[in-house]
């Protein structure tokens, strides 16, 4: 709960009644480090030419696989394939091999799987 103090230009001020704050967690607010969050972002840049990165949140040690697929649902790469702790990642990936087109990327970390949709552009 908080108590208001409002204040005139001349310097007078007086306080308001009580006020009680709900805080909701949203998209914005969990781009912050809460801990104990699985988080996947979207690529950037996307579309890209031919190098994008890879930003991700895990919230304990484990395996984690980050595999980009193309739309027929054939691996094309692996971006990562390792155990890791828990923290933030960030992680560059050229696709100079491939053709223009889009791809979809799949995040699996213990019982957190994401997958998102990137363009590549030549």
């Amino acid at each position: 709960q908080y108590r208001l103090k409002q204040v005139n230009f001349k310097g007078d001020f007086r306080y308001l009644g009580e006020l009680a704050v709900n805080v909701i967690y949203t998209d914005i607010i969990d781009s912050h480090n809460i801990p104990g969050n699985y988080r996947l972002y979207q690529n950037y840049p996307n579309p890209f030419n031919p190098t994008t990165n890879f930003e991700f949140r895990i919230a304990e040690f484990g395996l984690v696989t980050l595999k980009v697929y193309n739309t027929l649902g054939e691996e094309v790469a692996t971006v990562i394939n390792k155990e890791l702790p828990a923290g933030n990642y960030k992680y560059q990936w050229n696709a100079g091999n491939l053709a223009s087109g889009i791809y979809f990327y799949r995040m699996q970390a213990g019982k957190f799987t994401r997958t998102k949709k990137l363009l590549l552009m030549k």
